[in-house]
């Protein structure tokens, strides 16, 4: 399995970055796509490093922020036939609460009815490689609390998935983890070995950081398994994280991992 970086928030090569994340991932069965950022960045990125998107079968949109589905237009402009997953609530009405008052954040609804579009309600099994899991119970931490639903209350984020690809292997993909990385992972239907996504310890809207302790807490209770984060895990906390787990790394636009 082969995991390409197309779009993340940082960078350390020729590809520029973008705040987003969209990672290209080809597997035994399968080349995928698990979100695609805010822009058509994900795209020229790819055609940089010779990826054809074009081929893609399958999308999975982890949640319904511009961040992270802003550029499923650009895909269905290049792709007429991948099947994209998200869940029904990812196209509701989101919002960040700013200074000025709420902020729309949400996906292009236009696209709800689109017939390569599978609205989910919950779990999905694709195959007998790929998995999506939802609907994960418990708390989230308050670096979201400024992220609003429709009413303009705060997210339950009840339109966040999650997905797991299995092989020799079990790879975890999240986006965000708005719902918290420990309630993600410990609700994962198979036990991960590597884990990917943002841990969202840090809000990129507010430049709040949660507190050392709590960040620590994590560490010490996150189970053994090689983890790549980024986008919304924030500077602070990744280091605190790096010096707490031996098997971290940061996941920036570029990032190649081999499984």
């Amino acid at each position: 399995m082969k995991l390409v970086t197309l779009v993340e928030d940082t960078t350390t090569c020729s590809l520029p970055a973008e705040h987003g994340l969209s990672i290209y991932v080809e597997t035994a069965k399968h080349k995928l796509l698990f979100d695609v950022g805010t822009t058509d960045l994900f795209i020229k990125n790819a055609e940089a490093l010779g990826i054809d998107l074009s081929q893609v079968d399958t999308v999975v949109i982890s949640h319904g922020h511009d961040d992270h589905g802003g550029g499923l237009d650009a895909f269905l402009a290049i792709n007429n036939h991948a099947v994209i997953y998200l869940q029904e609530k990812a196209f509701a009405n989101h919002y960040t609460n700013k200074k000025t008052g709420p902020e729309y954040i949400g996906l292009n609804q236009d696209l709800k009815n689109h017939p390569q579009v599978r609205l989910l309600d919950g779990n999905f099994v694709i195959d007998d490689e790929l998995q999506i899991y939802s609907h994960v119970c418990g708390e989230v931490y308050e670096t979201n609390k400024n992220l609003l639903k429709e009413d303009k209350t705060r997210d339950d984020f009840i339109h966040e998935q999650h997905l797991v690809i299995q092989g020799e292997k079990n790879v975890l993909l999240m986006g965000c983890g708005h719902k918290g990385v420990l309630n993600i992972i410990n609700q994962c239907p198979v036990k991960a070995d590597l884990i990917i996504g943002g841990f969202h310890l840090y809000s990129p809207r507010t430049g709040e950081c949660l507190p050392e302790p709590i960040i620590k807490h994590l560490a010490d209770n996150l189970p053994d398994a090689v983890y790549y984060t980024g986008h919304c895990t924030g500077d602070k906390a990744l280091e605190i994280l790096t010096r707490e787990l031996r098997e971290i790394h940061p996941l920036m636009t570029g990032t190649v991992i081999e499984v």
